[in-house]
């Protein structure tokens, strides 16, 4: 029986030997993840496919052998799941709907790997071998390097004192001003794209494309909770070389603190770096200073370049405001102070208010009157209808309850003559998403002269049960929670048992658990073993 080759590392395993590769322990038993090329799939004629190592929203990262060069390489496969998939030739097809999404974010995906390549000489930058298209699809061969996440590394060695880090992350804040100043941003900075190679000089890995970095597009999202700026939990947010360093100051302080700030909504409410006062004593004021800038929630109050970032890091500043109260530094410069919450009721609600007070007495006044003229409501009704005009034949419909979505139909195929305006969309714990709360006019009231009734539409409860993840895989259960309303993050976590890309647990939430509609929910996905 001949010998075959690992699919993690590619050395000969003996035929008479188990699965379990004696160069680098990989379980060869174990299965391809289904969304990805199968083993020993052949790549440009030269790149033998091996394990998936990783996938995101963007695509799958795989161990590949050059037979060309007889070198370990990595194949990065342009796939996004939520928007293509792959037929039994393994060709990549976009989904009916996506094919301008799917073309759009492929050429971005070329461009952007045609602009890393230009990085080639910057030895922190992982190094771009080739690119080319296949499978209807395109391929990014990047350079192997044997390296573990910094995250790994600082969990295993400890946090680095000050000048252990300068000297390490000096390089990368040139690497990155120098990136951004040629129009590439990486927008994904964090422990985990940061790597820390066999020498302990660290290496800028992770590259996507943009339209993963940040929430409101049709690709799943990859942010690294406590590393990603605000702007980036926005549809509408503007990203760019600060949102870089944002991620460079999160990442520095992992390094230094080993961990990483608050996620950036959460310190829209209280900003500050929770650093102990162990560490603070070994950073200089200068660089506490610089840190914190470099990490101010808002972009407006954040430093916005490495260059500026690089002069607050090398000198020493004055603008440095000693606060070490109870282990925190508190945001420096000073925020500009929170306006103050109006409290009061909006005006509209004033006015209606206003109008239904007058109503009620103009019907008392009424009331009175009528009883001693001996006069009903019906007599005054047939006084004004035997001279008005009869052009209104009917009432306003009763809408309350009924789906919004069936009403706009049948509007639109011109049934009903009247328009429908939905002025708001809130939650109900009585009435079913997309079924109307209340409408004006009520039923049964004239048509106004706009002929046009306002509705409030339901968007369902605002508490939301999280499902239980049996054995889902990422692609599955975002699906599921997007649907229901939840902002999905994903944060990467090695397993020996769990598969690639499958769901390992939700963080800070269990199966089960009621949470309010439209929060964030992080899900732990399994990377495969660390290698």
């Amino acid at each position: 029986m001949a010998n075959r080759l690992c699919v993690n590392c590619f050395a000969d395993i003996p035929a008479e030997a188990d699965s379990l590769c004696p160069h680098c322990g990989y379980d060869n038993r174990k299965a391809q993840a289904s969304e990805a090329l199968p083993y020993e799939t052949l790549l440009d004629e030269r790149y033998v496919i091996g394990r998936a190592k990783s996938m995101n929203g963007e695509g799958i990262t795989y161990a590949a052998f050059d037979s060309s060069k007889r070198k370990i390489v990595e194949v990065r496969e342009f796939f996004p799941v939520s928007i293509s998939r792959r037929e039994e030739d393994n060709s990549v097809h976009a989904m009916s709907g996506h094919e301008a999404a799917f073309s759009r974010y492929l050429s971005d995906f070329i461009n952007l790997s045609k602009n890393v390549s230009r990085m080639k000489e910057i030895s922190v930058v992982a190094t771009i071998n080739a690119i080319f298209e296949e499978n209807l699809t395109a391929y990014v061969v990047y350079e192997y390097n044997q390296t573990i996440s910094l995250r790994n590394y600082v969990t295993a060695n400890g946090s680095m004192n000050w000048n252990q880090a300068h000297h390490v992350f000096q390089p990368i804040l040139t690497a990155l001003g120098l990136m951004n100043s040629l129009g590439i941003s990486h927008l994904g900075i964090s422990p985990e794209t940061i790597r820390v190679t066999s020498d302990g000089s660290l290496l800028i890995t992770g590259f996507c494309i943009p339209a993963i970095r940040h929430v409101g597009t049709p690709l799943i999202e990859e942010l690294s909770p406590g590393a990603a700026a605000l702007e980036q939990y926005s549809k509408n947010g503007v990203c760019s070389e600060i949102t870089d360093v944002y991620g460079f100051g999160a990442t520095l302080m992992f390094a230094l603190c080993g961990q990483l700030p608050a996620e950036a909504p959460k310190r829209l409410r209280d900003e500050r770096l929770m650093i102990s006062k162990e560490h603070l004593a070994d950073i200089p004021p200068y660089a506490i200073s610089a840190l914190a800038n470099s990490l101010q929630v808002k972009q407006e109050n954040r430093v916005s370049t490495f260059e500026s970032l690089r002069a607050q890091f090398e000198a020493p500043t004055q603008s440095y405001t000693e606060a070490i109260n109870t282990g925190a530094i508190r945001r420096l410069p000073s925020m500009e102070s929170r306006s103050p919450q109006n409290r009061g009721l909006p005006p509209f609600v004033w006015l209606i208010g206003t109008c239904v007070i007058t109503l009620v007495a103009l019907i008392i006044i009424a009331s009175v009157w009528l009883r001693d003229s001996n006069m009903s409501f019906d007599d005054i009704f047939a006084l004004f209808t035997s001279e008005a005009s009869s052009s209104v034949t009917a009432g306003v419909p009763d809408m309350l309850g009924e789906s919004i979505d069936e009403w706009q139909e049948r509007v639109a195929s011109g049934r009903y003559s009247f328009k429908i305006n939905v002025v708001a969309n809130e939650f109900s714990s009585t009435v079913s998403q997309g079924n109307i709360i209340s409408q004006n006019p009520m039923a049964g009231e004239p048509f106004p002269e706009d002929n046009t009734i306002v509705v409030t539409v339901s968007r369902g409860s605002a508490m939301r049960t999280l499902p239980e993840i049996s054995g889902m895989t990422f692609v599955e259960l975002s699906q599921v929670l997007e649907e229901n309303g939840f902002i999905i993050i994903k944060e990467d976590q090695s397993s020996n048992d769990i598969a690639l890309g499958s769901v390992i647990a939700y963080k800070d939430y269990a199966a089960g658990d009621s949470v309010e509609f439209g929060s964030q929910i992080t899900l732990i996905v399994s990377t495969g073993p660390e290698e």
